[in-house]
């Protein structure tokens, strides 16, 4: 275990794209393409291996997954879904996936490898973290469609898959035809006035209501353009200080300007401003904060593998 959560504590750096700094393009030459989730976990160019073989899992094994699921990876997808659901009952649905239960086996036996000092293998890694990270997050998903709608009551699981549903909208391009989080209902009912935890928690539902709202709108339609500023202007006022708001409101920020310069990310418009409605310096601080994060700034493993499959969305979106 020290060894893994050695390695989970920052031994992985990837490589950040060099700054260049040439001139931006028409913002009506280009349009970025959508992409799959597939097409992200090759951080650094680097694929994902093959699914592991099933074999049965030794006691030791089984429970090494279980600490490392439970300490490391369900509390960081909570607290960037804002929910509880994959701490308090994701363990189950991950010891039933023998698939996934075979990931976390060979994740760990990574984590040992004796090079990991090794550019070459610390790559390798960052990719099939990113798969292990991607696949357990997809956990509430398949959880949702196999119950068939009669896990529909639990407050927790509902909540982290609509927003894993916006989350994969937004970093793969795709724009959604309804809200899957407008007007979503608080856990409690609030008291009268709201409590402080009242007013923390619509907070929260707010923010996340006004992305699901962003990925409704499309840059392409001109009609578009002020309801799109208006909400992303929105959801700055709501960070709060949350990483995981910083993140997803930074991912918004370039989905929507990143693709007014048809080289984005190899160059991007050099701010010669640092005012916030200047949209060459907001695109500069979201792609730096978010290239930062991807590089180990980012305080969780999960936050940091989300982070690189955004900065590979820019390349690939563009290829």
């Amino acid at each position: 275990m020290a060894s893994v959560q050695n390695a989970v504590e920052g031994g992985l750096q990837p490589t950040v794209n060099p700054v260049n700094t040439t001139a931006s393009s028409d913002p009506t030459s280009f349009r970025v393409k959508q992409v799959q989730i597939s097409d992200l976990l090759a951080l650094r160019g680097i694929p994902p291996p093959p699914p592991h073989p099933i074999t049965a899992i030794a006691p030791n094994r089984l429970e090494e997954i279980k600490a490392v699921f439970l300490a490391t990876y369900a509390p960081a997808i909570d607290k960037f879904f804002e929910t509880r659901w994959f701490q308090d009952k994701a363990l189950t649905h991950l010891l039933a996936n023998a698939q996934l239960m075979a990931e976390y086996s060979a994740l760990i036996e990574a984590f040992n490898d004796p090079n990991l000092g090794d550019q070459n293998v610390i790559a390798r890694l960052e990719s099939f973290e990113a798969s292990v990270v991607w696949s357990s997050m997809t956990l509430c998903r398949h959880v949702m469609n196999v119950s068939n709608g009669s896990q529909g009551q639990d407050y927790d699981l509902l909540t982290a898959s609509k927003r894993l549903d916006v989350v994969e909208a937004m970093i793969t391009g795709e724009h959604l035809d309804s809200n899957p989080l407008a007007q979503f209902p608080p856990r409690e009912t609030p008291s009268n006035p709201p409590s402080l935890s009242d007013q923390l928690m619509q907070r929260s539902l707010d923010f996340w209501s006004a992305i699901g709202h962003f990925l409704t709108l499309h840059d392409n339609e001109a009609s578009s353009a002020k309801e799109i500023d208006d909400t992303l202007a929105r959801c700055r006022t709501l960070l709060d200080t949350f990483e995981n708001r910083d993140v997803t409101y930074s991912v918004a920020i370039a989905r929507h300007l990143g693709q007014r310069w048809a080289d984005f990310p190899r160059s991007f418009p050099q701010p010669i401003t640092t005012n916030e409605k200047d949209a060459g310096a907001k695109l500069y601080v979201a792609q730096k904060f978010l290239e930062q994060e991807a590089g180990g700034k980012g305080t969780t493993q999960v936050i940091k593998r989300i982070c690189g499959m955004v900065v590979r969305s820019w390349i690939v979106s563009r290829e």
